[in-house]
């Protein structure tokens, strides 16, 4: 009976940085690597350049360029209007006012948060308002600020103030109740006081959630701003957008919700990076 000789396997080696494309003869497709800086950079920029695109072929192929104005007509309102200090000058009054109400809002809003989440007693009393009060849009108050603070920058302190308020509380709040309490009868244990722990357990715990609430909020800011100055309000970017509609100039327009869309995302990305830089170990529990 004749034997069946197999052939003896082929060995394969393969190096460091051969694909399955190397082994099967196919050519190998190249995939960004989405874990590098350079991978991630890359998609963005290709993701901003394929929404330039469909902007601009929507302004030129399927709206009037008075209703959508095209990527270069706005891009050329924006540098005159930067250029004449005009649009700068805008930015500069609506800035002010948001950092002015978020950082009141955002203390506010932490020092009542603690308290609520500290004390039983007064998270009983102030629950019902909190709750009744944070459902309340910020544009609904617009009318009742005017008329009690006028036009000036009281008002629109009050409703940024208010926008920021509420999502701060709440976030401070949840992490007081989410501390655990071994940790704070470890802490009495060791003979701490009252002072000792809110110090030294309490607000270590809290600061990731604070700070989660204040990024929330900044949004919200932002949004508050443009309401109030588009409705009751002679200057700001608001304004200047309540202005162009007025005049038709959608170029204008479409250059300050630029502005707004590009500041709001670089005061994002500052806060989180100064938000891992300063309170890193706090904000991610350890």
């Amino acid at each position: 009976m004749a034997s069946s000789v197999r052939p003896p396997a082929r060995s394969v080696e393969v190096s460091q940085g051969l694909g399955v494309g190397t082994l099967t003869g196919r050519s190998p497709v190249w995939r960004p690597d989405l874990g590098t800086g350079a991978g991630r950079l890359m998609l963005s920029t290709l993701s901003v350049a394929v929404a330039l695109a469909l902007w601009q072929l929507l302004s030129t192929q399927v709206f009037a360029s008075i209703l959508f104005p095209s990527v270069t007509a706005t891009l050329t309102a924006l540098v005159v209007g930067l250029a004449s200090g005009e649009l700068m000058s805008q930015l500069a009054i609506s800035l002010g006012r948001v950092v002015q109400g978020f950082l009141l809002g955002s203390l506010l809003g932490a020092s009542l948060g603690l308290l609520m989440g500290s004390f039983g007693v007064v998270r009983k009393f102030f629950d019902p308002y909190v709750n009744f009060f944070r459902f309340i849009t910020p544009i609904a108050w617009i009318s009742p600020a005017v008329i009690w603070f006028g036009i000036g920058e009281s008002s629109k302190l009050f409703l940024i103030v208010y926008a920021t308020v509420f999502i701060v509380l709440v976030n401070t709040m949840a992490g007081v109740r989410h501390i655990h309490r071994d940790r704070v009868r470890m802490a009495r244990c060791f003979g701490a006081r009252a002072w000792q722990i809110f110090l030294y357990v309490t607000l270590p715990a809290c600061v990731g959630f604070i700070l989660t609430g204040m990024r929330i909020a900044l949004g919200n800011s932002f949004m508050t701003v443009i309401g109030a100055e588009i409705l009751a309000s002679n200057n700001g970017l608001g304004y200047v957008l309540y202005s162009s509609r007025v005049f038709f100039k959608a170029d204008v327009m479409f250059a300050c919700i630029l502005i707004l869309g590009v500041l709001g995302f670089a005061a994002d990305r500052l806060f989180a990076y100064l938000q891992h830089r300063a309170f890193g170990r706090y904000a991610s529990g350890r």
